[in-house]
């Protein structure tokens, strides 16, 4: 759910009346400034910081780094998932891991491995994501 939506709190309401789960999606630090303005902002199961709309990485962790302060100033306590589109897909990744936050890939993000071919399919991307997050070098 992506708080830049006016009708955003209705709709939470809703679902949590229907029991079901609630990852809200953080795109600026706009959007994590009206999450935490809500009632109840810690009343979801875990925070996407969905940074499909940058493709400048830099600019991308920016904003990033922008939405984590807001969210660690309000004392948000939900788990953090930090998500790339195509060219910030490994930089986010690499990311991540370096932050010690979820992540999570797929075609739908980017059809590029980290070596710049194009993947077969989920499973060659999941596979490099993995190597990532094992590397201990980083």
């Amino acid at each position: 759910m992506n708080l830049s939506e006016g009708d955003a709190p209705d709709v939470m309401q809703l679902l949590r009346q229907k029991g079901i789960g609630i990852e809200v999606g953080l795109a600026s630090v706009a959007d994590a400034e009206r999450y935490i303005g809500l009632d109840d902002h810690e009343r979801v199961f875990r925070v996407l910081i969905e940074l499909d709309d940058e493709p400048d990485f830099q600019r991308a962790c920016d904003i990033a780094d922008g939405i984590i302060n807001v969210l660690r100033d309000s004392r948000v306590k939900r788990p953090i998932l930090l998500h790339g589109f195509d060219e910030t897909v490994w930089p986010v990744v690499r990311m991540a891991r370096e932050r010690r936050y979820s992540t999570r890939i797929g075609l739908e993000d980017g059809k590029h491995l980290p070596d710049g071919t194009i993947a077969n399919d989920n499973a060659a991307l999941v596979t490099a994501a993995v190597a990532i997050f094992r590397d201990h070098s980083i």
